[in-house]
């Protein structure tokens, strides 16, 4: 099979020579800019996660959906395990920006959007995106082999099911289920939105847990944030569900670092650094469900 490089510079979409260069970031896929004279864009390259519950054709579908819906940028080309989409001419948000009031508001906005909008426009594999489902899925893999992992997932399941009982009843809709600033750029006008290959019908208030958690906005201003995207003042039954909702994103990501050391490529630095750190959070959101209004 032709390298990467070769494949890119076969496709008829450049107008002519093309230069390649490499991106930073993407533990799950590998991502190139490529500069053409009709412009720029950005390659994504990377197979199905059984690890992960990634389905590419899953991702393409929503990034499509993003695209029409205005949050992404356009897909112009996709294969089994590439994906080329234009370039956003920008910069990826960093927890300063969020400190500036207006930015609060509008990130809430782009979130309530997702919901809003997704749901009608994505046509692709319907895949159960709910937290409580990406929990059992990464407990299921963790478990079924041995690995350095197992018994503080299994110390945690209790946990699991209890939050796989108290997040079912609250409404479904469609997630992105990977808010970080890293996926968020903004070109000046507008914030665009990027990565959807853990989006689907799923749980929508696990984005803004997922903004909360990730330190995008202050403890402080989450209940502001939160209160933006229900569109309203929250009510005690919605702290308690966002108390709910902050654990169970925490768990997600969790999970997610030690299926990708224990199952997929061990890293005892920078991916023990982030284990740690949502290990840290998992204990934090614990103490939240605790003092919430849960029943």
């Amino acid at each position: 099979m032709p390298d990467i490089d070769t494949r890119l510079a076969r496709l008829t979409l450049w107008g002519g020579p093309i230069d390649v260069e490499p991106l930073p970031g993407g533990m799950t896929n590998r991502n190139l800019l490529i500069r053409s004279p009709l412009g720029r864009f950005v390659a994504r390259v990377a197979g199905n996660s059984r690890v992960h519950g990634i389905d590419r054709l899953a991702e393409q579908a929503a990034t499509r959906a993003a695209a029409r819906a205005g949050l992404g940028p356009e897909l112009v080309w996709a294969e089994a395990d590439l994906m080329i989409l234009r370039h956003v001419e920008g910069h990826t948000l960093e927890i300063s920006d969020f400190a500036r009031d207006p930015m609060q508001g509008r990130i809430a906005a782009l979130l309530r959007r997702i919901d809003d909008i997704m749901p009608g426009l994505y046509d692709g594999p319907i895949l159960d995106r709910t937290p409580a489902a990406l929990l059992s899925h990464y407990s299921r893999e963790l478990l079924a082999v041995p690995n350095r992992w197992c018994e503080a997932v299994e110390a945690l399941m209790p946990t699991v099911a209890e939050l796989t009982t108290r997040l079912g009843p609250m409404p479904r809709g469609f997630a992105h289920n990977d808010i970080h600033g890293a996926n968020i750029i903004d070109d000046g006008d507008r914030l665009w939105l990027v990565d959807w290959e853990h989006a689907g019908r799923g749980q929508a208030m696990v984005d803004v847990a997922s903004l909360a958690n990730n330190g995008l906005v202050s403890e402080a201003s989450a209940k502001e944030v939160l209160a933006t995207w229900l569109g309203r003042p929250p009510h005690l039954h919605d702290l308690a569900d966002f108390a709910a909702m902050r654990l169970a994103a925490a768990l997600r990501d969790l999970f997610w670092g030690y299926a990708q050391d224990a199952l997929i490529a061990p890293d005892h630095g920078e991916l023990d650094r982030y284990i740690a750190i949502n290990e840290e959070r998992v204990a934090a959101a614990s103490m939240r469900v605790a003092h919430s209004f849960l029943p």
